[in-house]
């Protein structure tokens, strides 16, 4: 059977300020959002000092001939 993913945007937050670790062990997911407008708005929403916000998309990418 075929899963079918829809594309879509994640945002994380970060509280490693210093980036000191690997985002997959200093990220954690806080919302899916299907539209990147949204995804900003939650980013604009949750980022505070020492509390970083990132927009992730997932999905297919490519394209071409």
């Amino acid at each position: 059977m075929d899963h079918v993913h829809d594309d879509c945007y994640m945002v994380f937050v970060r509280t490693d300020p210093d980036h000191s670790r690997r985002p997959d062990a200093a990220e954690r997911p806080l919302v899916r959002c299907s539209t990147y407008e949204e995804a900003r708005w939650v980013r604009q929403e949750n980022q505070g000092p020492g509390r970083k916000c990132i927009i992730r998309y997932i999905g297919t990418t490519g394209g071409g001939d």
